[in-house]
């Protein structure tokens, strides 16, 4: 029989995995998220070219809220990937 300590190694271990399977998932959707909006800007930006206001695109309000959500989406990918590579870099060391 296996002892219980053995068990609760296995355990953590198992929780682990999922928890950076989880993770990944998450990061996955959020990149989505951002493959999205970038689809959306370049479309209000291809959009502007072909009718002569590019000039006049950084004040419409769709394409600023674009934008922003960039930024905001680029922020969680970067806070996603910081989880993930400390949960990589203590999981290597267990």
């Amino acid at each position: 029989m296996i002892n219980e300590n053995t068990l609760n190694k296995l355990k953590n271990t198992a929780m682990d995995c999922a928890s950076n399977v989880l993770s990944r998932v998450e990061l996955s959707m959020v990149e989505s998220k951002l493959k999205a909006k970038y689809q959306l800007l370049g479309q209000h930006v291809y959009e502007a070219i072909q009718e002569g206001r590019l000039d006049s695109i950084k004040d419409d309000p769709s394409t600023v809220e674009a934008v922003g959500a960039i930024f905001e989406i680029k922020k969680q990918v970067a806070e996603l990937e910081q989880k993930l590579n400390k949960a990589e870099g203590s999981s290597e060391k267990a």
